[in-house]
């Protein structure tokens, strides 16, 4: 058995406290801290302060009186055509003719639009049947230039703008390009 001068005497451990020699005190507070708090305190009041003001000028500008509308102005619309349009004299003179409204068939224009123009007939009437399925009336003619025979699909000609653009607002839901075209009528 060793002896006890042979023993080294045990250093206590780093990691181990010692539960005897320590406190369980407050944490203190330095002058650090209580400028801090001060500090805090001054700039909320400061912050308050400035609110209250401007919520008081605030209310002070709102609460301006406006100047009541005349109920006269709302109450009717002015014209002042009533009375300028009487006192104006009108120069007519008997010697101009007025023009005519409606000019001759012959020289009116019509208006087609061109949805398509192809090499084979098959694929000419295939579009004219696509056509059909949108309850529009297509007309194939075949054309010969430099660079061959073409069978091209028309719609029309349109009386009226309003048919033509319809007609071409179906083909266009419908994906398929028109080409609007002028042709002298007959």
């Amino acid at each position: 058995m060793p002896t006890k001068a042979s023993q080294s005497p045990r250093r206590p451990s780093a990691t181990r406290t010692n539960s005897a020699t320590t406190h369980e005190a407050p944490p203190t507070l330095n002058r650090a801290h209580v400028q801090g708090f001060i500090a805090g305190c001054v700039v909320g009041v400061a912050i308050c302060l400035g609110l209250m003001r401007s919520t008081e000028e605030h209310d002070q500008s709102v609460a301006a009186p406006t100047p009541p509308l005349s109920l006269e102005a709302e109450a009717s619309p002015r014209f002042d055509f009533y009375t300028v349009l009487p006192n104006q004299a009108s120069d007519l003179n008997p010697e101009i003719e007025p023009a005519d409204l409606e000019a001759d068939n012959a020289t009116r224009a019509q208006y087609l639009l061109q949805a398509g123009s192809f090499r084979q007939r098959a694929d000419a009437d295939r579009r004219r049947g696509e056509l059909a399925l949108l309850g529009l009336e297509a007309t194939v003619e075949p054309s010969e230039n430099n660079s061959g025979r073409w069978y091209r699909v028309y719609l029309g000609p349109f009386d009226k703008r309003s048919d033509m653009a319809r007609a071409r607002s179906l083909t266009a839901q419908a994906d398929m390009d028109t080409l609007l075209l002028k042709r002298e009528a007959p």
